[in-house]
């Protein structure tokens, strides 16, 4: 009944779609991990006889991980599923709890011993040593480094719920934000351009100040070298109630084969980057009853930050 009510939703969006390329499957609603292998492979015989599945398509199937099964998944592989998007439905809130505060332990855990071979890196570093040794202390050096970021993106991740909301003036805070920015990277100055319109929105200010500056990094690191690459911009009343914040930029833009991705944690096009960074912030607009999202855009990148104007 499952596959046939699955199936008549699709025959009912088929003229919507018809003759459209598709790229991407998502199978969920009802927990379709409970079903059997060869269910699954009857549904996506079905899928396929009925849409122009790309060659390397996605198909994610919704999976809750109280019901995982080793062997089951290996069934919905040989089917043709490509991808689980595992849900935390069977935890309650104490588990969760819980598995947060053993997240942010082993966090730090990981990161006493870290500081120790980083700081042994240098100290090799520092010393006369042939290029070999050299470049595999560089090596050490560089993903010690890595992985406190990661560690640090994961720390922050687990102070999402302790939100402490205020009224902040826009103009003074984007103001201080850019002057921070201008030590990090000299080139904001001219790259950045903020708009001086004044409003009050509501946010937490440390993921306030975390958000943006992971919005406006990426900014200048994929945008163009010319003044006002880079716009910073509030619309105070937006709606009743809520404001606008824009970060767009002339850079190359998203892929559009990867904007469905771009918020997924530890996803990333940068083999320096954690993956993070995207997911964590829009982890924490949404704390602050915020809404962060991607706009299509014809060049660069386009982000929209919907936040609270009023307590």
């Amino acid at each position: 009944a499952y596959v046939a009510a699955l199936i008549a939703d699709l025959e009912a969006a088929l003229p919507a779609i018809w003759n459209r390329p598709v790229g991407s499957v998502f199978i969920g609603g009802g927990t379709p991990s409970l079903m059997k292998g060869e269910t699954a492979d009857a549904l996506l015989a079905a899928i396929r006889m009925r849409l122009p599945l790309q060659p390397d398509a996605e198909v994610t199937l919704e999976a809750n991980p109280g019901t995982a099964e080793a062997g089951k998944f290996a069934a919905f592989r040989a089917a043709g599923v490509t991808r689980l998007s595992l849900g935390v439905q069977s935890f309650d809130d104490a588990k969760l709890a819980a598995l947060g505060r053993l997240t942010a332990n082993i966090a730090h855990e990981i990161r006493n011993p870290l500081a120790a071979i980083s700081h042994a890196a240098e100290l090799l570093a520092e010393e006369e040593m042939d290029p070999v040794r050299s470049r595999l202390a560089t090596i050490v050096g560089d993903n010690t480094r890595r992985l406190n970021r990661l560690v640090t993106d994961v720390l922050e991740l687990g102070r999402r719920d302790r939100a402490e909301t205020e009224l902040i003036s826009w103009a003074a805070f984007s103001g201080g934000l850019l002057e921070e920015l201008a030590l990090d990277d000299s080139s904001a100055t001219v790259r950045v351009i903020a708009d001086r319109q004044d409003g009050n929105i509501r946010f937490d200010r440390a993921h306030l100040h975390r958000v943006l500056w992971n919005l406006l990094s990426n900014a200048l690191r994929y945008a163009s070298g010319n003044p006002g690459a880079i716009h910073l911009t509030l619309q105070p009343q937006a709606a009743p109630g809520r404001a606008v914040i824009t970060v767009a930029d002339d850079g190359p833009g998203v892929d559009p084969a990867l904007r469905a991705q771009v918020f997924e944690p530890f996803f990333t096009t940068r083999s320096s980057g954690t993956g993070l960074g995207l997911y964590i912030a829009r982890e924490l607009c949404e704390a602050n009853g915020a809404l962060l999202e991607l706009l299509a855009s014809p060049s660069g990148a386009h982000f929209r930050i919907t936040v609270r104007s009023q307590p």
